[in-house]
């Protein structure tokens, strides 16, 4: 009997909340609908192309804060969102995830 791969090296926890996203020199206010150790989708209907770098300022439900994070654009569904992998996060972002996954 065969297996799947799990082909994701971070759980995602399905979750909506704020985030803003930087497209030029403009600041888009979005919903994420996903996010992992790893990264996070961003519902938009107009994501950026994938490759392009992005800052993002990340909300959770635990803490209003503005959590600043970059990333890179892996995915990109027009009328639908991208998916962004992380390169950096602010460290209580990250724990904040953390928590989202237990």
């Amino acid at each position: 009997m065969n297996t799947p791969m799990q082909s994701r090296k971070h759980l995602r926890v399905d979750f909506i909340n704020e985030v803003y996203f930087r497209a030029g020199l403009k600041e888009v206010r979005a919903c994420w609908s996903d996010i992992s150790e790893g990264g996070i989708f961003v519902q938009t209907m107009n994501p950026l192309p994938v490759g392009n770098q992005v800052r993002l300022k990340i909300r959770f439900e635990a803490d209003p804060t503005l959590y600043l994070a970059v990333g890179i654009v892996r995915h990109s569904l027009s009328s639908v969102g991208m998916g962004i992998e992380f390169t950096h996060i602010h460290p209580k972002a990250s724990r904040l995830i953390m928590a989202l996954e237990r």
